[in-house]
């Protein structure tokens, strides 16, 4: 069995309301990972965290279950948890073992109870976390509609470190906001940022390097006195603050994961 340093693990909990795309990110999370060979859905009865028989008749989540898989040499123990509030004591055991916290949010239905239950709980432990806005190819969708609301509710912290390409079924990647780079399709394939989401991506980078340079003596100072951060000097103070609690970066996915999930993985190892 391959042995993995402390540095290597992390132990991740995904949270959210009920039908928000949890468990089928989860399901993508494992399918990119090569930890299954087939993407299951949660209306077939066949995504591996929903295991119970009673899950499968109900299409629902009902217990905490863990799926491990490896990603770029670190160990990501995630732990799925049920989305309503029937299961809530599931969701508080799933934060007692965690280190860090996945909030998932529909695209189309917003802020909902189940997330502010979550980030509720987080703030409780003072855990660091990270938003998925899922479901960004789904009818209604809008991605700065549900960004809006989480800023409103929940201040400054919330910080996109991606914007969608597209929306709706219309919706074809992201722009990394830290490398300034178009990630296109199921593999995150590199590509130029499109000419008409260029300005846009400017203005969104500009807020992402603000936040991570506050995070540190040097880099502020470095970046009030006009020189430009290098993209290592930005994941080094994203991470500083995330883990510090100061942001809550804001990821996008599809509503089966297929689109969105690498730069998903890439954060949960990196940070």
């Amino acid at each position: 069995m391959k042995s993995y340093k402390t540095k290597q693990i992390r132990n991740v909990g995904l949270f959210a309301h009920g039908g928000a795309g949890k468990t089928s990110l989860a399901e993508a999370l494992l399918f990119n990972t090569w930890a299954i060979n087939r993407l299951g859905r949660v209306e077939d009865g066949t995504a591996v965290s929903d295991y119970d028989d009673e899950e499968k008749k109900r299409r629902i989540s009902v217990n905490l279950s863990l799926i491990p898989c490896e990603w770029k040499d670190h160990k990501l123990n995630i732990v799925d948890t049920p989305g309503y509030a029937d299961f809530v004591g599931e969701v508080v055991e799933g934060f007692r073992v965690v280190d860090s916290a996945v909030i998932i949010l529909c695209a189309v239905n917003g802020l909902e109870v189940g997330t502010e239950q979550a980030w509720r709980l987080a703030d409780q432990r003072a855990m660091p976390r990270m938003v998925v806005i899922s479901r960004v190819d789904r009818e209604n969708a809008d991605f700065d509609r549900v960004v809006g609301q989480m800023r409103d509710k929940f201040g400054a912290s919330v910080v996109p470190i991606q914007l969608p390409i597209g929306s709706q079924d219309k919706f074809l990647g992201v722009v990394d906001l830290v490398s300034m780079k178009a990630l296109m399709g199921a593999k995150g394939e590199e590509s130029p940022i499109p000419s008409a989401l260029l300005d846009a991506a400017k203005s969104a980078r500009e807020k992402v390097v603000e936040a991570a340079a506050e995070s540190d003596d040097a880099l502020i100072e470095k970046y009030l006195g006009g020189e430009e951060l290098s993209t290592a000097e930005v994941v080094a103070g994203l991470r500083k603050a995330i883990l510090a609690g100061r942001i809550c970066p804001v990821l996008v996915c599809t509503a089966t994961g297929n689109k969105g999930v690498v730069p998903i993985l890439d954060a949960m190892a990196g940070y």
